[in-house]
């Protein structure tokens, strides 16, 4: 998927983790940053991704290691940031914000048809039996819809306000 689909996906992990915590304005913009930005942290071991080209060296570093959509597109790398965030004692919406956006990425990732090792390092390629070429027009569309999801979310309260308010106002 593109960087664009990942980044709608993490906006929309965000939106969920903020409503669920009921957590404050400040918090809430730090968990959508968070969200943002980990949504595209897997792609690390891709160096012309949008975080590959932010961190070169250590893009370069990783995809000589592990190549691309092996470690850091795996349960065993979830794994190793969880119990990272653990300890150093992240509140939990911020855990789940990060997990959940780079968790979005490696599902998101499962929709084309490389796949991922997400059992790395048992070299067993993941994907789901219906793939979308990268960048066509399904990705457009998923990354379109999650946009609409998470605005739907942030806005969902105002929405419902002014839906009331327009239906008692002309409907009596």
């Amino acid at each position: 998927m593109t960087g664009k689909t990942h980044v709608s996906a993490g906006l929309l992990v965000g939106a969920l983790t903020t409503e669920h915590f009921h957590i404050d304005i400040f918090s809430t913009v730090t968990v959508i940053c968070l969200a943002i930005v980990s949504s595209l942290l897997p792609d690390i071991c891709h160096t012309r991704s949008k975080v590959g080209r932010q961190f070169k060296v250590l893009s370069v570093l990783i995809n000589l290691f592990f190549g691309h959509r092996t470690f850091t597109h795996s349960l065993l790398f979830l794994g190793l940031i969880i119990f990272l965030l653990n300890l150093i004692q992240t509140p939990t919406y911020y855990l789940v914000s990060i997990i959940g956006a780079m968790a979005s990425h490696v599902i998101l990732d499962m929709l084309t048809p490389r796949g991922v090792k997400l059992l790395y390092p048992i070299p067993l390629t993941i994907k789901f039996p219906f793939t979308f070429k990268t960048g066509g027009m399904v990705d457009a569309s998923l990354a379109t819809a999650l946009s609409i999801g998470a605005l739907y979310i942030f806005f969902q309260t105002a929405l419902i306000d002014l839906i009331h308010y327009i239906s008692h106002s002309f409907l009596g």
